[in-house]
């Protein structure tokens, strides 16, 4: 028998939520196109592993654990991308007639009798947060879900024709020349397609770098740097000026350090991207900063620090003058710390 118990009371019994909390989301998330934990989890009165924590221990269904689950490619004939897409379900372990999946929302119904429907088989999800199953879909399913090889694998002849146009040093290329090749088609989805699959995979970074004869394009994973499918050399100049014109950065200086910004809207999030530009002896090195506006922002209390540290900081920010550092590496939670502050 499905339990069928709904995630505001649950978050309600856990004391996590009050009563008049939970109407007033109910209404306010009307509208917003996310579920009630998306829309929570965004607007900063519960966290992600608040959620899972409650799911798990009040439904009794196991966290998913990675190195349990080694990623198996095979079992994407299971379950087709479009499906584990639309329901963010991927499938794990099979044996006999079980299947083990991973679930952002395993309480969805639809989404595990859908997948029983189709594979014919006892569906057991595993409870894990977006960023996992996202991650998760890339690994499964490849091309499909990332789309970025898909797009490089159809550039070389824009690629021939852009060296050709960059054959001249850099100081004859003239502006509406890099404008121009900014705005290609081909050039516009490998960049769309860049940072679209950075967002799906949790990234907290990417790294565009120039070689000597190649370019390398690098994801900065829960602190880890990871390379992934690189565009052609020969494209790197029209994706620094794309970069540059999205983040209102000057396209004809290429000898001086830049920075700039823009907003990205993918999958119902808002992503603020941070862009900054570097010279090398090989060309502009590219480091673009991403940040989920939508994952709320958490109180001093929500942080998880203790009682003693709290009240250091409460006394400290009152003060008329004074400094505080907020160091660790990347993805440690500085800027979440700050806007707590």
């Amino acid at each position: 028998m499905r339990i069928r118990k709904k995630l505001g009371e649950m978050l309600t019994d856990a004391s996590l939520l009050t009563e008049d909390q939970l109407r007033q989301a109910l209404t306010d998330q009307k509208g917003t196109g996310l579920r009630l934990g998306q829309y929570l989890i965004r607007e900063g009165i519960v966290r992600e592993d608040q959620i899972i924590d409650q799911i798990s221990k009040q439904l009794k269904i196991e966290k998913y654990v990675p190195k349990e689950f080694p990623v198996d490619q095979s079992l994407a004939r299971l379950i087709p991308f479009d499906m584990a897409q639309k329901y963010q379900i991927v499938p794990l372990k099979k044996k006999m007639h079980l299947l083990t999946v991973a679930m952002a929302d395993p309480m969805d119904i639809n989404a595990i009798d859908s997948a029983e429907e189709f594979t014919n088989m006892e569906v057991m999800p595993l409870v894990c947060s977006e960023k996992e199953i996202n991650q998760l879909i890339t690994l499964t399913y490849g091309a499909q879900a990332g789309g970025l090889q898909q797009v490089l694998d159809g550039v070389e002849d824009v690629a021939v024709a852009v060296q050709e146009e960059t054959a001249l040093e850099d100081t004859d290329i003239r502006v509406s020349s890099l404008q121009g090749m900014a705005e290609e088609v081909p050039v516009v989805r490998i960049v769309n397609s860049v940072i679209a699959q950075a967002v799906r995979e949790g990234a907290s970074d990417i790294h565009i770098s120039p070689e000597a004869d190649k370019t390398q394009l690098r994801f900065r994973v829960d602190g880890k740097l990871r390379e992934v499918p690189s565009p052609p050399k020969s494209l790197m100049l029209p994706i620094v000026s794309r970069i540059k014109i999205l983040a209102n950065m000057d396209i004809s200086i290429s000898r001086i350090p830049q920075d700039g910004r823009f907003t990205v809207k993918m999958d119902k999030k808002e992503i603020n991207v941070r862009a900054s530009s570097l010279p090398t002896i090989y060309g502009e090195n590219l480091v673009l900063r991403l940040l989920d506006m939508g994952s709320g922002v958490y109180t001093l209390k929500q942080l998880g620090m203790s009682d003693e540290d709290r009240e250091k900081i409460e006394t400290a920010i009152v003060k008329p003058y004074g400094m505080i550092l907020s160091t660790g590496p990347t993805g440690s939670g500085k800027s979440t710390s700050l806007y707590a502050i």
